[in-house]
């Protein structure tokens, strides 16, 4: 079972360093660890909707119209733990102003990314995670470039791993048949 000490200890054995029992030891590893984990981590989260972080909610109606110059009647509170927005049903125009969703619609549900515990983070996900970590970490503790940029290359496989691995737990979306594709075989319209 992962942790975010784990993660981080392992980030800093590839790179040759000590691993870490704590965030608050002394030494180099647990101060950049502690400093540069909580964002690497919620930055690989944002970057595909994972299917482990992955959440749909109906959202809170604000009482509380919003002002004229929004441009909308309805005002909707976002999730606490919403890291990053990936879809509203009904699909609609909408604008997001700080921990608020404002729309014209009277009931909005949405699909988001949020932070889910280490515990129940599956292999790839971990793997991209250490190998992204170890390249952030690799200038600050090593000082050396050439680590960094290996790791990053590792980094970004592991991470197209890690996302197809993800996608293959989806059905593909079936393509609607429309005009502009209908057009291309030959089908008029009148």
């Amino acid at each position: 079972m992962a942790t975010d000490i784990s993660i981080c200890s392992n980030a800093l054995l590839l790179v040759g360093d000590d691993p870490i029992s704590s965030f608050t030891e002394a030494g180099a590893g647990a101060t950049v660890s502690a400093n540069l984990y909580p964002t690497i981590y919620e930055s690989l989260l944002s970057s595909h909707p994972w299917s482990f972080a992955f959440k749909e909610q109906e959202l809170s109606k604000l009482s509380q119209a919003p002002d004229k110059e929004t441009g909308f009647s309805t005002a909707y509170q976002l999730p606490t733990d919403m890291l990053r927005l990936w879809r509203t049903m009904p699909h609609t125009n909408y604008t997001i102003s700080g921990s608020l969703l404002y729309c014209n619609e009277s009931n909005m549900i949405v699909s988001y990314t949020h932070k889910p515990s280490e515990t129940v983070l599956p292999a790839h996900f971990i793997d991209a995670l250490q190998y992204r970590l170890a390249s952030d970490f690799a200038i600050s503790v090593t000082e050396d470039r050439n680590k960094a940029e290996y790791y990053a290359r590792l980094a970004q496989l592991a991470l197209s791993k890690a996302k197809s691995i993800d996608s293959q737990g989806r059905p593909q979306t079936a393509i609607v048949d429309s005009p502009f594709t209908d057009v291309r075989n030959g089908a008029t319209y009148l």
